[in-house]
Parts: structure tokens; C-alpha cells; sequence
């Protein structure tokens, strides 16, 4: 509880020293001596701890290991590419493995992230410029371009702005429970964030650290410095504001995700967000079975029919699935998610992040716009005039 309400002092202190963009705030400083670690936690949390060993939190960042059981690099280093000036030894961590790695290493004494990606699904090397990020007019030049301050807020846990340190790597407990060390000595309920004992907005607050486009004061940093877990994360980090009609480098112009990790974005404009669904619903932090971590299997649909379907309250209600998608019952089309959260968002490819506005996006939008829909990401071969027609032979008043 001490800690909890130095915290609170120190957020208040911070925010009455925040002047604008033409100055660079006074952060809230972390006191990293009240993290443990994770393996700390493992000690009387051992199922929750491996099952996090089994999430992509869980390896992030890592030194990179080319060869044996424990290899983490993906990328092909012996295929050419004109922009990639570096080799496998100058890399000292590899970041992600999911849908694209890069790679960080030591420019004139400084961490810089590489201007060059592996895409996981392509198999090839693509540019990584980061122009389309807000923070790219500050830091145009890769080689003087921080590692710490655009990236290890959530790459890391307990990085400090003024040691420019983490206490560990990789997305850990403590950076969903707040620092650990009072708990971990004495082990109380209120000396430690559960999020699950937090308010719903609190309790989002926690994954939408790393998972809400926006910024924080000032230029220098990408990510909510100085913000733990059970804090107010609006106090260090305002959302992407958008902008009806207009596509951004984060949204399409009706609202969509246009990239990955707009998450919190797009889930805050649906109605599910509205009737007090979260994140903890649907995904299981601690490792579950199931792609993207999610309690139940979306891809059958055991995900959504948890509370959607004949009988339920939500709806819909129909006789057969296929009355309601119009696709074959074990098809692709049958499945909730590719309608209802269809892969709008780019990562290191287009249409690899999905939608979670929830929405039905018809073709419509598509000829309107240019923006994706919710059909020809599988119809891919065909017309957005082609999926509307076939659309509205069993919903005739789909616009």
C-alpha cells in the first residue's frame, strides 16, 4: 500500500511538471529496486509463470541464438539485401518473432534499432524507416535513434527514463502487477496489482500500455513513461485521436485497424467495450492453448458463442450457422472472427493484424473508400462489387 501511494504522489508531481512538446517533461521515476523478477514470482506463482513462458510476452527481446533448440532467429542472413549494412554479429537483440524480427545494436555507444525487418510470413527483408510513426520527424536518423526511448517501454519491464535501464527483459509479471518486492516478502492482497481487482477501465489500462496507439508528453519517447500497472493510464498517454474520413499511419478512415497493435483503438469504439467486455475476456495472459492467448478457441468459434448465438441473450438467432453466414458450417466463412474481426491492419504484410471493431465491414466500404472489408480478405480473386452482390442474397438491406 506504501508503494501504491508513493506512486500516486509521483504521478501528481510529474504531471504538475509536464510544459508541453517545445520541452521535455519531468518523467515519474521508477524505483527499480522494488522489482524481483519474474523468476521471484515463479516461486509461489509456478503454473501462471509457465504458462507466460509459452506467450510471445515472454520473448520479445532475447540475445539472438542462431543455431540448436533454443534457436530465435528467423531472418536468413545469408540472403542479400542493399539496405541491411549489418550482419548476424552485430546484432545484440533480436526483437519479436510472430510476424516480423529486427534487430537492435550498438551505434557510437548507443542501442539503435536496424533499418531493416525480416518478415515472418515472406520469408524476405524488408525496409523498416519508421516513417509513418508520429515520433519519425524527431528521429529521423536510424543510427542516433534510441532504442530505449522508442521501444524498451514495451519490449521490457520497470525501464526507468532517467537510468535509461529495465529491470528485465520481455513483457514480465511485474509489468502487469506493478513492482513485486513488498509482495514477494510478505505476500498480501493489497500489497500487489491484480488486475482482475481493478475497475474495468483500470484493468484495460494495463494491456493498453503497449496496445493503444497514441503518445506521451513531449517527443523523445514512444511509450507511457513512467506508467505501472493500477495506475490511470491517461495521466501518461493520449490515444491517437481519429479523425471521421481521414486514413492514418493507425486507423483506416471508418475506424478500422490499419496496422497492428491499435488494439485498444479500435475495441474502444465497439459495442462490446460498451457493455463492459475487456481484454481479460477474451485473452488469457498467463498462456493459454490457443492463438493469441485467447481463453477459448476462436477459429471453431467456442470463442464468441461463450456469449453469442441461438439462445443467448446477445443473439443472433438462427436455425443453422449457415442461415447466418452463408457459408458451408465448418468453412472459413463460418467463422465469427473473419467477418467480424477481419484482418485489416498491417504488420510486416498487409492483413495480418485484425480488426477489433467487432463490426461487419461490407464491400460497400470498399467501393466507397478503398478501405478493407470484411469479405475479400478471403476473396481475395474477386470484386468488392462481386462480395456485395453475393452478400446481399441473404441480407437483401446490407449497404
Amino acid at each position: 500500500m506504501k508503494n501504491l501511494l508513493l506512486s500516486a504522489i509521483f504521478v501528481l508531481a510529474s504531471l504538475n511538471a509536464f510544459s508541453g512538446d517545445t520541452k521535455e517533461p519531468a518523467w515519474q521515476k521508477i524505483d527499480q529496486t522494488q522489482y524481483v523478477g519474474a523468476q521471484k514470482c515463479a516461486e509461489c506463482h509456478a503454473t501462471h509463470y509457465t504458462g507466460w513462458q509459452s506467450t510471445t510476452h515472454s520473448r520479445m527481446i532475447r540475445k539472438p541464438v542462431t543455431e540448436g533448440p533454443d534457436k530465435n532467429v528467423l531472418a536468413d542472413f545469408t540472403l542479400p539485401f542493399p539496405d541491411r549494412t549489418f550482419d548476424i554479429k552485430d546484432v545484440k537483440w533480436v526483437v519479436g518473432s510472430r510476424w516480423k524480427q529486427r534487430f537492435i545494436g550498438v551505434v557510437n555507444g548507443q542501442e539503435v534499432v536496424y533499418p531493416v525487418q525480416w518478415s515472418v510470413k515472406d520469408k524476405t527483408w524488408q525496409p523498416y524507416t519508421g516513417k509513418a510513426d508520429w515520433w519519425y520527424a524527431n528521429h529521423k536518423d536510424w543510427k542516433t535513434r534510441s532504442n530505449f526511448k522508442l521501444c524498451a517501454g514495451c519490449h521490457s519491464t520497470g525501464s526507468d527514463a532517467y537510468t535509461e535501464r529495465w529491470t528485465e527483459l520481455n513483457i514480465s509479471c511485474e509489468a502487469c502487477h506493478g513492482p513485486g518486492k513488498t509482495h514477494s516478502a510478505t505476500p498480501k492482497i493489497d500489497n500487489i496489482v491484480n488486475p482482475t481487482r481493478l475497475t474495468t477501465e483500470r484493468s484495460m489500462d494495463v494491456c493498453l500500455q503497449c496496445h493503444l496507439a497514441g503518445k506521451p508528453e513531449g517527443n523523445e519517447y514512444a511509450w507511457p513513461v513512467g506508467y505501472q500497472a493500477g495506475m490511470e493510464l491517461s495521466k501518461f498517454w493520449k490515444p491517437t485521436v481519429f479523425e471521421e474520413g481521414k486514413t492514418s499511419a493507425e486507423l483506416w478512415s471508418n475506424g478500422t485497424a490499419h496496422k497492428n497493435r491499435v488494439q485498444g483503438n479500435t475495441f474502444q469504439k465497439s459495442v462490446m467495450h460498451g457493455s463492459g467486455i475487456q481484454c481479460s475476456t477474451c485473452h488469457e495472459s498467463h498462456g493459454a492453448l490457443n492463438k493469441s492467448s485467447t481463453v477459448k478457441r476462436a477459429d471453431t468459434n467456442a470463442l464468441c458463442m461463450t456469449c453469442h448465438g441461438p439462445g443467448k441473450t446477445q443473439g443472433p438467432t438462427y436455425k443453422s450457422i449457415t442461415e447466418h453466414t452463408g457459408h458451408a458450417p465448418l468453412s472459413t466463412g463460418s467463422q465469427c472472427i473473419e467477418c467480424h474481426m477481419p484482418k485489416t491492419g498491417s504488420n510486416a504484410g498487409l492483413g495480418e493484424a485484425r480488426n477489433h471493431t467487432f463490426d461487419f465491414i461490407s464491400p460497400s466500404v470498399t467501393i466507397k473508400t478503398g478501405n478493407p472489408n470484411s469479405c475479400n480478405g478471403c476473396h481475395a480473386d474477386k470484386t468488392p462489387d462481386w462480395a456485395l452482390t453475393e452478400a446481399k442474397k441473404w441480407y437483401p438491406k446490407l449497404k
